[in-house]
């Protein structure tokens, strides 16, 4: 499965478990998003200058994202939603992959905003603490194992909650600390020299 370098640095358990937590239904509805301008323009991963993300308006309550780094461009439409006094971004792929048969199904991304201003910080829901979950309680959130490549590999985790079922997962794991661990941080701007 080709991921994005910028997905995967989302997630530092990407890098570990080569998976990031994905949903089959977006994570907001209307009524829940929001636009803020402080979150458009250039920003650049504090630990890895190569690391690019350009948030820019895509109508009223979207953003266009394109994530660069290296050797990639990726591009992703990002809607940030607030749940209660938290906010959100939903990244959804707009990459098309033409040549795969059957089509993949498009999924969705969350990732929590802990803080906008001066820097972006956030996190994605941590993949390893969601196995730990839902092999502790099946029921805790509708999901589907996808078995991949080895037999003992456990397969990829795809959430098939509707919107409604995964913010209230969202809200039942705020404060579940290792649920949100892989903070990442990125600076405004682009890199020096960039």
């Amino acid at each position: 499965m080709k991921k994005s370098p910028c997905l995967i640095a989302v997630a530092a358990a990407a890098v570990l478990t080569g998976c990031v937590v994905t949903s089959v239904y977006p994570y907001y509805t209307a009524k829940d998003l929001s636009f803020d301008p402080a979150l458009a323009g250039s920003w650049t991963k504090i630990d890895d200058a190569d690391e690019q993300w350009k948030f820019e308006a895509d109508g009223t309550n979207a953003y266009r994202l394109t994530c660069t780094s290296k050797s990639e461009t990726n591009l992703m439409q990002a809607h940030l939603f607030k749940l209660g006094p938290e906010r959100f971004l939903d990244l959804f792929t707009t990459d098309e992959m033409k040549d795969i048969q059957p089509p993949p199904i498009p999924s969705h991304l969350v990732l929590r905003v802990f803080q906008m201003t001066p820097s972006l910080r956030m996190a994605a829901m941590n993949y390893e603490w969601l196995g730990e979950t839902l092999t502790n309680n099946p029921h805790a959130v509708r999901h589907l194992i996808i078995k991949e490549g080895n037999e003992g590999d456990g397969g990829r985790i795809v959430l098939t909650a509707d919107t409604a079922e995964l913010q209230k997962f969202l809200l039942r794991n705020l404060k579940v600390e290792k649920a949100w661990k892989d903070v990442i941080e990125l600076n405004r701007g682009p890199a020096a020299g960039k």
